[in-house]
């Protein structure tokens, strides 16, 4: 039941990464979708690892808690990393 859950989550991040077609914050993720930011979080940690997201550090604009957030961009096709 756990795993079906965690696919559920992927495919809603999915979703709202395609139907939105900009980079986003995982609380606009978390917001958007209704999950939990710790289920948000295991997905985009998955298509992290899969390459089909891409993230960077952005000053925290709404002034609340951290001073820097992740900026997820999502990619339709795997993207090749350079280290």
């Amino acid at each position: 039941m756990t795993q079906e859950k965690s696919s559920n989550a992927l495919v809603k991040v999915r979703a709202l990464f395609v139907s939105e077609k900009n980079a986003l914050t995982l609380s606009f993720i978390a917001q958007k979708t209704g999950l939990k930011p710790s289920s948000v979080s295991m997905a985009l940690l998955h298509l992290l690892k899969q390459r089909y997201v891409t993230r960077q550090l952005i000053p925290n604009y709404t002034f609340k808690g951290r001073k820097e957030v992740w900026l997820y961009q999502y990619h339709s096709n795997k993207v090749m990393v350079s280290e």
